[in-house]
């Protein structure tokens, strides 16, 4: 008698599309980024995705929602010497986006057609905003940003490590070591915009 295939199991089912969908996303990019591709490495018929995220889209939300909640998380894994603040948080994000590219790509990196995060996957969005907030505010109380408004201070912090980590994920990164390049990058900012009132 013929063995039958045996099945995922339904609670299965979601993890496995998750990293199916991330490991396509990190060797296909955007464009390898369709139901028919994902549930082919999950070894699942195309409806599971409809069925547990309610589509593409829903899959890319998924992502989304778990990539801030992965990234508020290393950040808030940082010194508690405020004077250290600034620069680990900084590293923090850095390892963050290099480690996690798939997520990074759908958090930052391409605008997917027809997806837009929904009030809630903002609010997550937000919440880690917040955290790089509290994070400013700690360092103010050693004088580091001191001059700027904290929503503003952590806004350019992100906008810094944003811009030479999107740099380095497209490979039009051309320091000679990119790890030394970014550490002097950060201090050069620590020293000529955090200590700007001194």
């Amino acid at each position: 008698m013929a063995t039958r295939a045996q099945r995922t199991p339904s609670q299965l089912i979601e993890p496995e599309l998750m990293a199916a969908a991330l490991e396509i996303l990190g060797e296909s990019g955007p464009e390898g980024f369709t139901i028919r591709a994902i549930a082919r490495r999950a070894k699942v018929a195309p409806m599971a995705i409809y069925n547990h995220f309610a589509g593409k889209d829903g899959l890319l939300e998924a992502i989304w929602i778990e990539g801030f909640t992965l990234l508020r998380r290393d950040l808030e894994v940082t010194s508690i010497n405020p004077n250290n603040k600034f620069f680990d948080t900084a590293q923090a994000y850095r390892k963050f986006a290099l480690t996690h590219r798939s997520h990074y790509t759908v958090m930052f990196m391409h605008r997917f057609i027809g997806f837009t995060p929904s009030p809630y996957a903002v609010t997550v969005a937000l919440a880690t905003f917040q955290t790089l907030e509290r994070l400013v505010k700690s360092a103010q109380t050693v004088g580091i940003f001191s001059d700027y408004n904290a929503v503003d201070a952590a806004q350019m912090l992100w906008s810094t490590c944003h811009g030479f980590v999107s740099l380095e994920m497209l490979d039009i990164n051309f320091a000679t070591n990119r790890d030394e390049t970014f550490l002097e990058f950060i201090r050069g900012v620590e020293r000529g915009v955090a200590y700007s009132n001194k």
